[in-house]
């Protein structure tokens, strides 16, 4: 399978050519700054968390990168109406269908698109990292089309690879049989530097922290995670929450792209009103690129935080991790690969120097690399039996490990 074409997920912000002529790309995001442009720039991929999930996707597999492409398949439906002739495009162009995804199988989210592209696909399609939003007593919560989805994924995708145990155990509990625990692809991408990691071994006050939340109005979350990392060294990333302040930041200039970091005399009096208590952060960051959040990782030492990919970002270029949680999202992608995890409330109610030594011990740490192995090998044995090539640095880290 050397022509791909990728579906799902964006790995970057850049802007579609419409008339999608031969041999043009997508644009960069201009350098504008105000809050209008900022949100039409989010539109283009939603939650950022999603970047790393598109980009993981496109750079582990090895295959022609110049007749591969990413393509919203069900903007592609919708644009052309489902007419035969777009949907030849996928079958004469591609030899497979590649869709990471992310939260997918959860209820008021309407797949009648993408159901039609795959009712009309004639090439394999490789699902990865789908997962469920919440708990559900059965199908019943779901949309129509969604339920169809999942059954023609069921019955006809090559690879059918679910985000953790419990959607898998929940979807075969609901009659489903191919669903497979494969994780996200993101966690795929940079397994030397996970491999590296190394349990922090200093008090608090010796690292610099990167963190990842819900700094948002009257946000219990965002109080209790400020209130965590009082009185230590800690930077903010932000994801969709500064979108919430479109009140307080329309007219006003209050970001500089060039650093990806938000004004801090702009920034910080608006958390501090919407938490309800003084926010120690003394750095805040917002990226529409992935590589510029893992470069700004790079001068941390330790991510504590309550976004999984958030945390992501942060195991890719080899920090200790440890993510807090309320959601199954969250829950159920840190037990599948071992990362450290408690929830929101037990981190605070223990504080950083305690929740450190018990969450993020040597021995925690080495648990989460063992298990992460394993969860490494299974992927490559699942998606080369399919007949996917992974990249030379992906091959040569699985003999290491």
């Amino acid at each position: 399978m050397k022509r791909l074409c990728f579906g799902r997920q964006p790995a970057d912000t850049r802007y579609r050519y419409h008339p999608g002529m031969p041999f043009s790309e997508g644009l960069p995001r201009s350098n504008s700054t105000t809050f209008s442009t900022m949100s039409r720039n989010f539109y283009l991929t939603s939650n950022k968390g999603n970047m790393l999930i598109g980009e993981g996707a496109t750079r582990i597999f090895d295959y022609d990168r110049n007749y591969s492409c990413m393509l919203s398949v069900h903007v592609l439906y919708d644009a052309y109406k489902g007419s035969k002739e777009a949907m030849d495009m996928l079958n004469n162009n591609f030899d497979a269908l590649v869709l990471p995804m992310a939260n997918e199988i959860r209820p008021n989210l309407n797949h009648v698109s993408l159901l039609k592209v795959l009712e009309q696909i004639k090439i394999p399609v490789v699902v990865l990292g789908m997962g469920m939003q919440n708990e559900m007593e059965d199908l019943s919560a779901l949309e129509p089309a969604t339920v169809d989805l999942l059954r023609w994924i069921d019955e006809r995708a090559l690879v059918f690879g679910v985000r953790g145990t419990q959607t898998e155990t929940w979807l075969k509990k609901m009659g489903f049989k191919n669903p497979t625990a494969l994780g996200c692809p993101s966690m795929m991408l940079y397994p030397e530097n996970i491999l590296n990691i190394k349990a922090p071994t200093r008090k608090p006050e010796d690292y610099r922290f990167v963190t990842a939340g819900y700094l948002q109005k009257k946000s219990v979350r965002g109080k209790q995670l400020a209130k965590f990392f009082t009185g230590q060294k800690c930077s903010y990333v932000f994801q969709d929450e500064i979108f919430l302040f479109k009140e307080e930041l329309q007219g006003r200039h209050f970001f500089d792209d060039a650093r990806n970091q938000l004004l801090q005399n702009v920034f910080e009096p608006l958390v501090n009103e919407a938490i309800g208590t003084p926010a120690p952060f003394d750095k805040y960051f917002y990226f529409d690129s992935v590589d510029a959040w893992r470069q700004c990782y790079g001068w941390h030492d330790v991510f504590i935080g309550d976004r999984f990919h958030g945390g992501v970002a942060a195991l890719q270029v080899g920090l200790p991790t440890a993510i807090l949680f309320k959601d199954l999202r969250v829950k159920e992608l840190s037990e599948f690969f071992g990362v450290p995890h408690t929830t929101v409330d037990k981190a605070c109610t223990m504080g950083i120097e305690a929740f450190m030594a018990e969450f993020m011990s040597e021995e925690r740490i080495n648990a989460f690399l063992d298990t992460y192995r394993t969860r490494l090998k299974n992927f490559h044995r699942h998606l080369t039996e399919a007949g996917l090539s992974m990249t030379e640095n992906y091959q040569a880290m699985l003999m290491a490990a």
